[in-house]
């Protein structure tokens, strides 16, 4: 099978789609799919986007996207052609007079067959913020103690917001080779790096279910569940690290975080780090996943987002 013929359509079709975020002609990307729209998580981002725009009092102005093909391989027996392409978005938008920008980006496995004479995608897949493991019910084992931090209680110090913010600049579309990358969800990992280079100290202890903390003994790494599962580091924050619950999102300042449960059950399923605010001073942040630099807070351009969805906003204290 001919691969320039399968790069050809997916380079085609992320430009149509650079081009549909901006315009109401989203609809073109089907005619580039042999599956259903739902299929499609690229469809499905374009829309999500535009539905959330009023909301924001913003009107983007343009669209930057990047495409790199990761792989590329044929499967003969199934007849399809399967692309791993990595996309970075930066989108431009004007609001209260002003310009500002946000980027994105999003690892997709793309699969195309051919069809009706010409490659169609039947299938784009990306990690999706709802992909956040539950709480895992392991064997609890007895965790080294070498390494490990005093616990918070006996420190003082204080919380600098500008070190997380620079962490958070650095890594926000990378992983520290220093900590595992948790594949398929690495939201909460990403945030508990940013709270420790802000110098909040860990909490150790023998047991994943308690305190907040990772841990390096060689090629060996342990880590709390707190460290990163969203919900266990939602219960933390408040219990362990000392941050406080307010009620408005404009009282956060950079280095805060925002808990997200999509579900509207409690459950919280995914992380932010504040790390500056909009024209109106919104709170704007940086999120691992879909990796996102300077993202809207409210997240109703995720395809995640339901009318369910509920919100956790944590001060941390400036000093402990």
């Amino acid at each position: 099978m001919n691969q320039s013929e399968w790069l050809k359509t997916v380079q085609h079709f992320f430009k149509e789609k650079n081009h549909a975020w901006l315009t109401d002609a989203d609809d073109v990307l089907l005619a580039y799919l042999a599956g259903t729209p739902a299929d499609c998580a690229s469809y499905q981002e374009v829309r999500s986007l535009r539905r959330a725009l009023p909301h924001r009092q913003a009107k983007f102005c343009k669209a930057k996207t990047h495409v790199r093909i990761l792989s590329a391989e044929w499967d003969a027996v199934r007849e399809r052609a399967v692309i791993d392409a990595l996309e970075t978005v930066r989108f431009y938008y004007e609001q209260g007079g002003e310009l500002d920008h946000e980027s994105r980006q999003t690892l997709h496995r793309l699969t195309l067959i051919p069809f009706g004479g010409k490659w169609r995608i039947v299938e784009d897949l990306v990690n999706r913020e709802t992909a956040a493991p539950a709480l895992q019910r392991q064997e609890e084992v007895a965790v080294p103690e070498s390494g490990a931090e005093p616990d918070a209680r006996e420190f003082r110090g204080r919380y600098d917001r500008v070190r997380a913010f620079k962490y958070a600049e650095l890594w926000w579309n990378g992983y520290n080779p220093q900590y595992k990358k948790m594949e398929g969800n690495d939201c909460t990992n990403y945030i508990s790096q940013v709270l420790h280079a802000g110098g909040l100290p860990m909490i150790g202890s023998q047991s994943r279910s308690s305190g907040w903390w990772y841990r390096w003994q060689g090629q060996t790494h342990n880590w709390s569940y707190s460290w990163t599962v969203a919900h266990s580091l939602a219960l933390a924050l408040p219990r362990d690290l000392k941050a406080v619950q307010v009620s408005d999102p404009r009282q956060l300042k950079v280095g805060d975080i925002i808990c997200y449960d999509w579900d509207g059950d409690n459950r919280w399923q995914h992380n932010t780090v504040v790390v500056d605010f909009d024209y109106y001073g919104r709170p704007l942040v940086n999120a691992h996943t879909i990796a996102s630099h300077r993202r809207y807070w409210d997240y109703r351009d995720s395809y995640a987002f339901t009318p369910r969805t509920q919100y956790l906003f944590f001060q941390l204290p400036d000093t402990f």
